[in-house]
């Protein structure tokens, strides 16, 4: 069974190690700069403040990934998320249990935490079929729009309005 925990403090060792592994390959294939690979502890633990809400993700009870929303200010592809508006920052789960369905429950779950929701969006690298297919099932529809933080990286960035 999937649940969600707010992050503690104690958790973010293992969301570190997740997130290291889960985001490498997509490090090798892009070499971006800002790859969550490339990230220490710091990276995890001020996520566990405002204007951060970030949750552990777990299966059976043991953390198998961390999702975690902003909720206010700003995001790469919004100057300023309005009241109701949250920004899907970052969804890793361990590489040996992706593609089980997680990543989709975790969003379903996590979203209940939102409810005065109106409108959540995400991005992705272009090329990341995986991504796109678990963001679709979930409800989230592409807007059209796309950024290019670093050369050969393009995002697309991807809404759910409710």
């Amino acid at each position: 069974m999937i649940t969600i925990r707010r992050t503690r403090e104690e958790d973010t060792a293992v969301l570190l190690e997740i997130q290291r592994a889960a985001f490498l390959p997509i490090y090798e294939i892009y070499h971006d700069a800002g790859n969550p690979t490339l990230r220490g502890i710091e990276d995890i633990t001020r996520r566990l403040q405002p204007p951060f809400q970030q949750y552990t993700i777990l299966e059976d009870g043991e953390i198998v990934g961390g999702i975690f929303y902003v909720t206010e200010g700003s995001t790469p592809h919004v100057p300023c998320l309005a009241p109701g508006e949250y920004y899907l920052g970052r969804l890793y789960i361990r590489p040996d249990r992706q593609s089980h369905g997680i990543g989709r429950q975790a969003i379903a779950l996590c979203e209940r935490e939102f409810p005065d929701a109106r409108k959540f969006t995400v991005d992705f690298p272009r090329e990341l079929d995986k991504n796109r297919r678990c963001y679709e099932a979930t409800g989230f529809r592409p807007t059209g729009r796309q950024i290019t933080p670093e050369p050969g990286l393009t995002l697309l960035l991807y809404e759910k309005r409710l």
